[in-house]
């Protein structure tokens, strides 16, 4: 018995003489989890067939919610308007400029003499001197100019804006079969760098290959997790059963203390995420998908241990089915996501439920899913 790539094979059983109508053997426990197993038969002249098998896996159970701890707002200072002084001009005197006055030249009058019989001395006549009036000078009146004192402006304290943060839903298709399967697609991309090189630092080819989720004690956990974030069908949702992108599948993660609601008038916690939704036509709904939930560090107070999830397959929003607690171990274990994936690069938390996010519970499936938020602790 093998994985369905055919490696990982493990000897179940021999048939000796003739091959009898019916006969059983015990699947090996490596593969207990596993969606589906290769079953390889060889004859005694070496001659081999193979044939795939679907599995089903248990389900976890799920533990009590713990509660979220609130947050203290941060007050916002408000900056102080200083005046700016304004200079006063000082009035310049002009002084007045005199007017000379002219000083008038006296001529003396020449007595002309008369031939008289009698010597008679002549009298002279004497010139007026003229008087001088003098010109009065107009002193000039200055008028001071006002001075404007400018009114301050109050500038208004901005308001704080916290950009949305979104949490996503992650559906893989586990459509196993041959080498035109999404599965095997997914796999071979995450077994090779390019070409025919083998990526040595991935133990993990998704879920459906590797039958369960990645070790998140391997030193290349987060690397195994942004390399599986980046593929294509995530990213474009246009290759074999990747249908829809991921950047669809999102829910606001809810920022200020208290409980609010969201779109659908469910109620929503602080640093939870509200109602996601997937319809049938943003999956095929002749195949079954693994669903995981990926929590962007920022967006829950830079911390978190798990969220708990809220899982509806066959109600309307908000009469949930189910409320699942993730595994601990990987909830809190970082993932780093670099630019160009299928979310928004940061720092990750990743939600893993196992079986219980395989979905539908049969095919196909009929009804939306709707996955929201419950407790963070």
């Amino acid at each position: 018995m093998c994985d369905v790539f055919g490696t990982n094979c493990n000897l179940v059983g021999t048939i000796a003489g003739s091959v009898p109508p019916t006969v059983a053997f015990y699947v090996p426990t490596i593969f207990d989890y596993a969606p589906a197993v290769m079953v390889k038969v060889i004859d005694s002249n070496n001659c081999e067939t193979f044939h795939i098998e679907t599995c089903v896996s248990p389900t976890s159970p799920t533990p009590s919610p713990s509660p979220s701890a609130p947050t203290t707002p941060t007050p916002t200072p408000t900056p102080t308007l200083t005046p700016t002084p304004t200079r006063t001009p000082t009035p310049t005197s002009t002084p007045a400029t005199p007017t000379p006055t002219p000083t008038p030249t006296s001529t003396p009058a020449t007595p002309t003499p008369t031939p008289t019989p009698t010597s008679t001395p002549s009298t002279p006549t004497p010139t007026p001197t003229p008087t001088l009036t003098p010109t009065p000078t107009r002193t000039p009146t200055l008028t001071p100019t006002p001075t404007l004192t400018p009114t301050p402006t109050r500038t208004p304290t901005p308001t704080p804006t916290t950009p949305p943060i979104y949490a996503y839903i992650v559906p893989e298709p586990q459509d196993n079969g041959g080498s035109s399967t999404s599965v095997y697609k997914l796999g071979n991309y995450m077994y090779y760098l390019s070409g025919a090189t083998v990526d040595t630092n991935v133990s993990w080819n998704g879920y459906g290959s590797s039958g369960g989720w990645a070790d998140p004690a391997s030193v290349n956990y987060s690397y195994m997790m942004n390399k599986y974030i980046s593929y294509s069908g995530f990213t474009s949702g246009s290759s074999g059963n990747f249908i829809t992108p991921i950047s669809t599948f999102k829910g606001l993660i809810k920022q200020s203390p208290g409980i609010g609601t969201d779109s659908f008038g469910c109620s929503v916690n602080q640093y939870t995420f509200e109602t996601i939704t997937v319809s049938t036509s943003n999956i095929n709904p002749n195949e079954y998908y693994f669903y995981s939930v990926w929590i962007p560090l920022s967006g829950v107070g830079g911390s978190m241990t798990n969220m708990t999830i809220q899982l509806g397959y066959s109600s309307p929003p908000c009469a949930f089915d189910v409320t699942l607690t993730p595994d601990t171990t990987i909830s809190s274990t970082n993932v780093t996501v670099t630019s160009g994936a299928a979310i928004p690069a940061g720092v990750y938390r990743v939600l893993y439920c196992s079986s219980s996010t395989l979905l539908p519970s049969s095919t196909p499936a009929i009804n939306n899913i709707y996955f929201k938020g419950d407790t963070k602790s």
